[in-house]
């Protein structure tokens, strides 16, 4: 009977630690943040990209258990103009876009697009402030390729995100990242270096 008593004491002792660890582990699940990144991108396999991308990434995230969370976003992007400048003999400066090729060898010189995000993260810790992390998911996507401001392609749809990098979080909370994304848009596609902050709560 004791031991029946003692094991079931053990038992509650050992529920109840679990429970509390668990639960100081999650005590911040929440977070947001945004990146800036850029990069080039392909569209119908044409590597001929002009002067590459840049793109804005905002999100959330809500951690399910200590190495896995679900995260969404919003990805916002545009080409690069490359610049030419020059200073005259009465020390002006003069600056003019330097993009004579048009980007991916079909005559296009402005390039927009949107990414609506849902993806699963996963962390793998290196040290109490470091990790590790990657991403999959699925991204809702629109872009629109002009020339002159005529639209000369346009497609949406769904389209598979992947991402991974490293961070580092202080203990008040604010984080920051440096990672690789790839967003893949039917004929178009990106890939990104980029850096970022995010604040857990």
């Amino acid at each position: 009977m004791a031991t029946k008593i003692s094991l079931s004491l053990l038992l509650a002792v050992t529920s109840i630690s679990s429970l509390n660890l668990l639960a100081n582990t999650l005590q911040k699940p929440y977070s947001f943040g945004a990146h800036i990144a850029s990069g080039g991108a392909e569209f119908n396999g044409s590597e001929a990209d002009g002067d590459g991308v840049v793109q804005v990434y905002g999100f959330y995230n809500y951690d399910f258990t200590q190495n896995f969370a679900i995260q969404v976003g919003l990805n916002v992007g545009v080409d690069v103009d490359e610049w030419d400048c020059y200073e005259d003999r009465h020390d002006d400066w003069h600056c003019t876009t330097a993009n004579h090729d048009s980007l991916f060898g079909v005559g296009v010189d402005d390039v927009e697009y949107s990414n609506l995000v849902a993806a699963i993260k996963g962390v793998l810790p290196l040290t109490n402030r470091n990790s590790l992390y990657g991403k999959v998911g699925a991204q809702f996507y629109e872009y629109e390729l002009r020339s002159n401001r005529h639209l000369l392609f346009e497609g949406d749809g769904v389209g598979l995100y992947l991402a991974l990098g490293w961070q580092y979080e202080w203990d008040m909370g604010l984080g920051m990242s440096a990672g690789f994304e790839r967003y893949e848009m039917g004929s178009l596609e990106t890939t990104a270096a980029n850096v970022g902050i995010s604040y857990n709560f």
